[in-house]
């Protein structure tokens, strides 16, 4: 079982500026969600007496991520934490006897959230890296690719980064993508080109919404997410996907370093739903099966290692 914590009373699902979006209304506190039906159920002793002794006596494990990102993890129109994290989260609380409790929270919020303890996991839209394994650790949930979102027609003719030079991107605040777009964007100046104008935004749905009213020519994030708009807003008459694609680390369950065993009992119960077949399950159901990982991906830490080399 798992639940969510809404911090202000309207969250939105998907983007606000468009017709395909719903508001929802909730109050603060905790509602409770109706568990996948795919999920694992058996509780695995051995794995529970890794959690750290809080996390065993509260019988929570409290998760902060923004909730405005289907198919990965968003609010239903009852305010419930759901998507293909939150019912993972479900599937992976039935294996270590505890429940998930979802907090909205901006991205930009995440990691220092994490180390400060104020949360126990991150898991939706964080992704693993080298340089964030400094601070953080991670237990590899999904694969994880960038696309690039334009308006339908794609008016600017953008095609991949090479090609926005002289353009306004969009991205993610504190997200995987801007080192990315920076590089590009110094490629271009190096070629006696214009700069890309870098647009960084506290949501995905506010930067969707950029690309729907022309303000920046394209936004840039994970697949999984921006190939779910293309497909759903406006019938999929509002927007569509560039060209290229840029393979990334895999998207994680990011938590606090020095939390004992957490780490290994988080990746021993999604191993026991890749084994089961619950989570892949789950990844279909969301018809995102390119985003699971098999067993030999479900590792702490695993970015730059050779499970996902680029």
């Amino acid at each position: 079982m798992f639940f969510v914590k809404t911090r202000q009373r309207t969250l939105a699902i998907g983007m606000v500026a468009l017709a395909a979006s719903a508001v929802l209304t909730g109050c603060a506190g905790s509602t409770s969600a109706t568990e996948s039906p795919t999920a694992s159920a058996t509780v695995h002793e051995d794995l529970k007496a890794m959690l750290p002794e809080e996390i065993r006596k509260s019988g929570v494990i409290s998760v902060a991520t923004p909730l405005n990102n289907p198919p990965a993890v968003m609010a239903d129109a009852s305010g419930h934490a759901t998507g293909i994290a939150a019912e993972v989260a479900a599937g992976m609380g039935n294996v270590l006897g505890v429940k998930f409790e979802f907090t909205e929270s901006a991205f930009a919020g995440v990691i220092p959230g994490l180390q400060s303890g104020k949360f126990d996991v991150s898991m939706g839209v964080i992704g693993d890296t080298p340089e964030r394994q400094k601070v953080l650790d991670f237990v590899d949930l999904m694969v994880n690719k960038s696309v690039l979102l334009v308006q339908k027609n794609n008016p600017d003719g953008i095609t991949d980064l090479e090609s926005a030079c002289g353009k306004s991107i969009g991205v993610l605040a504190g997200s995987l993508q801007i080192p990315k777009v920076k590089q590009a964007s110094d490629a271009c100046t190096a070629a006696g080109k214009s700069s890309i104008q870098i647009n960084e935004y506290p949501s995905t749905p506010d930067g969707q919404a950029q690309v729907a009213s022309g303000r920046v020519a394209a936004y840039i994030a994970p697949y999984l997410i921006l190939n779910h708009t293309a497909k759903t807003a406006g019938n999929g008459e509002t927007f569509e996907l560039a060209a290229a694609s840029y393979p990334e680390n895999p998207w994680a369950i990011g938590l606090g370093k020095d939390r004992g065993q957490f780490a290994e009992a988080l990746q021993g119960a999604l191993l026991t739903m890749v084994k089961d077949g619950s989570y892949a399950a789950i990844l279909n159901k969301y018809e995102s099966p390119d985003g699971a990982l098999n067993a030999d991906q479900v590792l702490i830490n695993g970015a730059g290692t050779a499970a996902f080399a680029k």
